[in-house]
Order: structure tokens, then C-alpha cells, then sequence
């Protein structure tokens, strides 16, 4: 393990025990942790590049960046007020983490620019109770603004099972249980007043905290993919572990009608590529070009064919598999 991957390690670990020993030293050591996920939110930025998915990282983005201001506005907020200023940012840095999450569902084209307004009247949809509430006064009314009465919790809940649960069978399941248990703490501290009121100045860190760590699980998980036995396979689990589970099956249900139709002895599953029952390897072998050339096709639509065959390559082409197994 690299010193580099220690440090992060030791700075994640100190934020936790801040949160639960020492609120007053959470906001620094939770900010230091938070502004280390810089570096994983450019690797998917970068990754992201060619595909449809770069809105939903610059969300990702800016929910990391209201993150960190919340934790500085916390340290200039005594504990005994609640820290209700940075209670504000904190759930603003959930929302945008909202729209990071729903903005996969329609990362395709085209579409794009009408989600991203989608997205945007989303936020604001959540900043209705806010209106709701009294004056933007720091202690007790500035707390009682932040609070989630029905139907607002119900719309609540469902945006985070619809969020999380679809990237929960993925490579990047843990990534998403993380900030799925940032999400239950906030809603806690939204809809238990006695929670809001007792342990606010420790609450409003434990989402920037968990998003910290869900940013890293992420970076650590890229690299844990299923083993690949045809550039066919690649494709198909990079599109299934960065689109999650909703279009994932809707992908693979559209390869397999199309494979039915045309009679291949092969059918598309979660894990990849494998014989149609009743079927032997040879001809699965003998049509794999053609169904390769189908679900590049079918994803054009989520990223540039160009980006589509770098994956494509990243493991030996079939034709050379069959050349050394002969």
C-alpha cells in the first residue's frame, strides 16, 4: 500500500472518529477528507469523456464543492447553535447529489440537454420547504427551516432508492451504499426534530463524510471489474457498471430479442456473453463479430464509438483468443 493511499486512509479514519468523539473538530477533519476526493472526481471526469455521463459528474462535482463549504461555514458556527448555516449547504450538497444520481437514467442521446433542466427543477422542487419555513435566523429558526414534512420525506425517499439501488449490483455497489447511508442520516436529521435540535452541529458533517468516502470507494473499485473473455464481454460490464442497473437491462433485453430473432446460439446475462440453452462454444464463436457489431450499435446512443472500442480492445480480440487456442 502506498503512502499516498495511507495518507487518505488515516485522513477518512480521522474524520469518523471526529464525528463521533469531537463534533467541534469534525467540520476540519471531515473538510480535509472531502477535499482529498478532488482526485477521484477528475479520474471520472476524465473516464467520463465520450459518454453521456459528464453531466452527472459535474453534479458530483459541485455536490464535493458545497460539501467543503459547508465544513468551512461549520467551523465559524459555534456548536451550541446548531450550525445551522451549514446545515443549508449540506443539503444543498445532497441535492446536487440527487441530480448526480437521477442524471444516469436518461445519460443518452438524445435528451441530454432536456434532463439537465429536469435535473436543475429537481433542486429546486426540494427547495420548496425551505419557503415553507421561517426567516433565515441562525439558531432555532434557522434549524426549524430544515425539515422535511410529508409529501416532501416520501419524494425523498424514493429519489434515493431510485439512486442507490441502481448502482448496488454494479462494481461501484459499496461506493453507492456509502452515500446511501449519508442519505438516511440526513433524512433523520431532517425529519426527527429531536435529532435536528440535540445533534445538529454533529449531523451536518456526516454527509460530506460519507461522500469523501464514497468518492475513494469508487476510485479503489474502477479497477475491480469481472474478468473479460472477449472485447464483447468488456463492452457489455463498462456499460453495466457505469449506467447501473436500469439501463442495463433494458440493454440487455433489446440483444437478446435481437439475437432471438436472428437465431444466434448465444444470449447476453449480467455477467456477460454466454451460450443460448440447447447451444455448443463453435457457434457462438462463429456469430461473435456480428453480436459484438449489435451492442456497439445499441450503445451509441450512451457514448462515442470511439470511446466504445477503447474498451472494446482492452482484452486479446476474439479472433486472436481462437488463434492461440488452436
Amino acid at each position: 500500500m502506498s503512502p499516498w493511499s495511507i495518507g487518505i486512509r488515516i485522513l477518512l479514519a480521522l474524520g469518523g472518529l471526529a464525528l463521533i468523539f469531537d463534533p467541534g473538530w469534525a467540520p476540519a477533519c471531515v473538510g480535509l477528507a472531502l477535499g482529498t476526493a478532488i482526485v477521484p472526481w477528475r479520474a471520472a471526469w476524465r473516464g467520463a469523456q465520450g459518454t453521456e455521463l459528464r453531466p452527472a459528474v459535474a453534479w458530483a462535482g459541485l455536490a464535493i464543492l458545497i460539501g467543503l463549504v459547508s465544513q468551512g461555514v461549520a467551523g465559524t458556527e459555534t456548536i451550541a447553535s446548531g450550525r445551522p448555516m451549514a446545515g443549508h449547504l449540506v443539503y444543498l450538497a445532497v441535492l446536487a447529489s440527487f441530480a448526480a444520481l437521477i442524471s444516469v437514467l436518461n445519460a443518452r442521446r438524445p435528451g441530454g440537454g432536456a434532463w439537465a433542466i429536469l435535473m436543475a427543477l429537481l433542486v429546486l422542487v426540494f427547495l420548496i420547504p425551505w419557503l415553507e419555513g421561517p426567516g433565515w435566523a441562525r439558531k432555532a429558526q434557522g434549524l426549524s427551516r430544515l425539515r422535511l414534512d410529508a409529501p416532501w420525506s416520501l419524494f425523498y425517499g424514493l429519489v434515493v432508492i431510485a439512486g442507490v439501488t441502481n448502482y448496488l449490483p454494479t462494481r461501484y455497489g459499496r461506493a453507492a451504499a456509502w452515500l446511501g447511508f449519508g442519505f438516511v442520516c440526513e433524512y433523520l436529521a431532517l425529519t426527527r426534530s429531536e435529532l435536528r435540535l440535540n445533534q445538529g452541529a454533529r449531523l451536518w458533517s456526516v454527509y460530506p463524510w460519507c461522500l469523501a468516502v464514497s468518492a475513494w470507494t469508487a476510485f479503489r473499485s474502477a479497477d475491480r471489474v469481472s474478468p473479460a473473455h472477449t472485447g464483447l464481454d468488456a463492452t457489455w460490464l463498462w456499460f453495466r457498471d457505469h449506467w447501473g442497473v436500469v439501463w442495463a437491462l433494458r440493454l440487455q433485453e433489446r440483444f437478446n430479442r435481437t439475437a432471438e430473432s436472428l437465431g444466434w446460439p448465444l444470449r447476453l446475462t449480467w455477467t456477460g456473453i454466454v451460450p443460448a440453452p440447447g447451444s455448443i462454444e463453435e457457434p457462438v464463436k462463429a456469430v461473435l463479430p456480428a453480436a459484438d457489431t449489435t451492442l456497439k450499435g445499441l450503445l451509441r446512443r450512451f457514448a462515442d464509438l470511439e470511446r466504445i472500442d477503447r474498451i472494446a480492445s482492452s482484452v486479446p480480440s476474439d479472433s486472436c483468443q481462437a488463434r492461440d487456442a488452436e
